[in-house]
């Protein structure tokens, strides 16, 4: 039976990372209907409205992060399969490695990269509270809602958290993702725990400024001090020239992915937004609700390629490519199976809604609705899968197959919610993403795997 067990979490790609991420995952599942129960107590259906155009306004963020935390956590990745790596049991100035300088070097670059990247996320953090109060004042100025103080006291929290994410992404990559996934999920029990107790004080939109300020604190910690030793020695190095390059190596990778995160961000993020802005408060209101949970389930889907993304990285920064492919394609399976499971799932409940309790139904999309999201959630699901094994090999993204995909999608979206509302955003969305996206993304990742950068 053991022997099963064991062989059985062999093929699922187990580990405690990924025992972290599903439980993060998994509490988002958990402990997202009893958020929904304190948003339809304590929440008027204009304030639900409000409260998730909030939430995708703090979103922009995307914006300003451009893609380049996947970028570091490749880059670290390499970096520290020469550092023999970084782990919680081995230090990265060991004694032993100080003379050696394959490894002077690899940590040259690890400390360039560490110094790099604060000071662009540093810029990126003020841009983005300057720029996301003017949106959020623009969206939702005609509302009358007092939502004002508390979304001004949010911008500071998630400008916060944007300074902080590249040396988390770092440390991801440099070994430590076990604890990184850890305290994500200490963020999430936090953020959750927030909110409840804000909303069951009557505090209303108030409760956003609770969770962001306490999952930023959990950040705060992890990098300032849990980790502060890790950021500390590389800064003591001697200041010897290292190979890196942040306009050679680091920006031909993130201006490809920063078109593609914005252009992706524009086309599937703003769905509760459109609809707020161009028909009503509370109209927008059930397609929040609904993308919580359909968020929640690409979130659990996804985990599985994201735990395992950093030692894809790793493998190919060894040039043991076999052993990175095998990993990644049961992990691919695994992830699909769970997400197609998820949605099915949520299909069959909303679909039970009117049985539970009069009036519940109208608090979130309808099953033919959830059906698009859901057509649309899968293709966007594919692309991610082959973006992601291209990227941990550092070779370029598949920038033209993503504008392809991304930017009809968009039009299909925003044209589709200003005439139709809701059902114009899904319907876009699904036909974007599905007649769009997955044929040319699949195209060019088919193309890419017959280049000489993947067959060497």
């Amino acid at each position: 039976m053991n022997e099963m067990l064991r062989r059985m979490l062999h093929q699922l790609q187990w580990d405690r990372t990924l025992g972290y991420a599903l439980g993060t995952r998994f509490w988002q599942a958990f402990s997202g209907p009893i958020t929904i129960v304190f948003l339809i107590e304590a929440l008027s259906l204009s304030e639900q409205g409000i409260y998730y155009s909030i939430v995708s306004i703090i979103g922009i963020q995307a914006y300003f992060e451009l893609g380049l935390l996947n970028v570091l956590v490749s880059q670290s990745s390499h970096a520290s399969a020469v550092l023999a790596p970084a782990s919680e049991n081995h230090s990265c100035t060991d004694e032993h490695q100080s003379e050696n300088p394959e490894w002077l070097t690899a940590a040259a670059r690890m400390r360039d990269l560490i110094k790099a990247s604060s000071r662009w996320f540093g810029y990126a953090a003020a841009a983005y509270a300057l720029i996301a109060v003017g949106f959020g004042w623009l969206t939702l100025a005609d509302s009358q809602t007092s939502w004002q103080v508390p979304f001004l006291f949010t911008i500071p929290a998630a400008a916060l958290a944007i300074t902080l994410a590249p040396s988390l992404s770092i440390l991801e990559g440099a070994g430590f993702r076990d604890m990184i996934y850890r305290y994500r999920l200490l963020q999430m029990v936090i953020g959750s725990l927030a909110v409840w107790t804000a909303l069951l004080l009557g505090f209303k939109l108030w409760s956003l400024v609770f969770a962001f300020f306490t999952q930023t604190l959990v950040s705060a910690y992890v990098v300032l001090v849990a980790k502060r030793d890790f950021f500390l020695k590389y800064q003591k190095l001697p200041s010897t020239e290292s190979t890196f390059g942040w306009m050679r190596e680091v920006v031909p990778l993130q201006w490809r992915i920063a078109l593609i995160t914005a252009s992706f961000h524009f086309a599937t993020q703003f769905f509760t937004i459109i609809v707020c802005k161009f028909h009503s408060d509370v109209e927008a209101a059930p397609l929040g609700m609904t993308l919580s949970i359909s968020s929640a389930i690409q979130m659990v889907a996804l985990a599985w390629i994201q735990t395992k993304y950093p030692l894809v990285a790793t493998h190919h920064g060894k040039g043991d490519r076999e052993r990175a492919g095998s990993l990644w394609r049961r992990t691919a399976i695994v992830s699909t199976i769970l997400l197609i499971l998820g949605f099915a799932t949520l299909t069959v409940l909303t679909y039970c809604l009117p049985l539970f309790r009069d009036g519940l139904e109208k608090r979130f999309l309808n099953p033919q609705q959830v059906v698009f999201l859901a057509i649309g959630a899968l293709a966007n699901h594919i692309a991610a899968v082959q973006g992601f094994y291209v990227l941990a090999m550092k070779a370029k993204p598949l920038l033209k197959a993503s504008l392809i995909g991304s930017i009809p999608t968009a039009i299909a979206v925003w044209v589709g919610g200003f005439y139709f509302s809701t059902n114009g955003v899904l319907i876009g969305y699904a036909a974007g993403m599905a007649l769009c996206l997955t044929p040319a993304h699949t195209w060019a990742y088919l193309q890419f795997r017959k280049s000489p950068t993947f067959i060497q």
